[in-house]
């Protein structure tokens, strides 16, 4: 007879199989990972060994190339990351409340976000609670749901374009917005009162990487009017970059909307005429279902909420 007293067993997963297995899913191999552990190859192997005989199944293939990870310690990798992230939040939080009794916050941030939604949210969690510490971290729509996924950040604030994310995630859309091509005043184009995209592509363009959505809502436009694209195209997640850019030559680039009228209004760009598309998705704020959100997190959120209602 089976009795349950209504307690789950203690689990036989030591801390140290979960480093082991994150750390190994970030390098997939044995060296570089014993060397971040700071443990000698055959140590690492040894433990590895040990977790797999203690779990029964196999967790990496070893190959010339390095360890593969079976579909076991895909789902034992995910886990040991959600896990060691809530560590560290935890680890944080007891440090902030040691350190004057602050509330701690890890923001993720798409780098559109970064010049107004976030200085503006921010500076009203300033004047609500000014005891507090917020972390930022930029990254692209990719990076941001991963960090989400696996604890790095308590919130993210980017596109919620619905495949990144997974359904367990609260995903709250703040605001839609277009996209909208911007050059240096003077430019050649700046004043034209009708442009095509054929006509934009004999000139320099910074755009997102490949991978952005921004970056194939632009491609598919320059597809349309029948080219390829600029001759000149770089790549990269940095609006200083963009407009160092602009300025120093006949470059341009594209902002969301709310973001390049702000930069007009303040005279250092100009929009150009270019029949642009809408974003793919809107910009939101998004959490993980699974995890309560703190008083900050909920204030901060709150703050967006305000924010993203303010006109531009």
């Amino acid at each position: 007879m089976n009795v349950s007293t209504g307690q789950a067993p203690p689990s036989r997963l030591k801390l140290k199989y979960l480093q082991v297995v994150a750390v190994l899913d970030e390098t997939h191999s044995l060296a570089k990972a014993a060397d971040h552990l700071n443990l000698t190859r055959a140590a690492l192997s040894k433990t590895l060994a040990g977790l797999e005989a203690l779990l029964g199944v196999k967790l990496y293939e070893r190959t010339a190339s390095g360890v593969v990870p079976t579909a076991f310690g895909r789902t034992l990798a995910r886990h040991a990351r959600l896990i060691l992230g809530n560590l560290r939040s935890a680890e944080d939080e007891l440090r902030d409340l040691m350190n004057e009794h602050r509330q701690s916050l890890a923001v993720g941030a798409l780098f559109v976000a970064m010049p107004q939604l976030l200085p503006q949210a921010i500076a009203l969690i300033a004047q609500s609670d000014p005891r507090c510490v917020i972390t930022v971290r930029e990254s692209g729509s990719f990076g941001l749901a991963s960090g989400l996924h696996d604890g790095s950040f308590d919130l993210v604030v980017g596109r919620l374009v619905p495949e990144y994310f997974r359904t367990a995630v609260n995903l709250e859309p703040l605001f839609d917005e277009e996209l909208l091509v911007i050059c240096r005043n003077g430019h050649p184009l700046a004043r034209a009162p009708t442009l095509t995209w054929r006509e934009a592509a004999k000139y320099p363009w910074m755009l997102p990487p490949k991978e952005s959505p921004i970056s194939h809502a632009i491609q598919s436009q320059f597809l349309a009017d029948g080219v390829q694209g600029p001759a000149v195209i770089v790549e990269a997640f940095s609006i200083p970059l963009a407009l160092g850019m602009l300025q120093s030559c006949d470059a341009m680039t594209v902002l969301p909307s709310r973001l390049a009228r702000a930069l007009r209004d303040k005279g250092e760009v100009s929009i150009l005429s270019l029949r642009s598309p809408r974003l793919p998705a809107p910009m939101g704020v998004a959490w993980r279902k699974d995890s309560p959100l703190s008083p900050l997190a909920s204030a901060f959120i709150a703050a967006l909420k305000t924010c993203a209602g303010e006109p531009a």
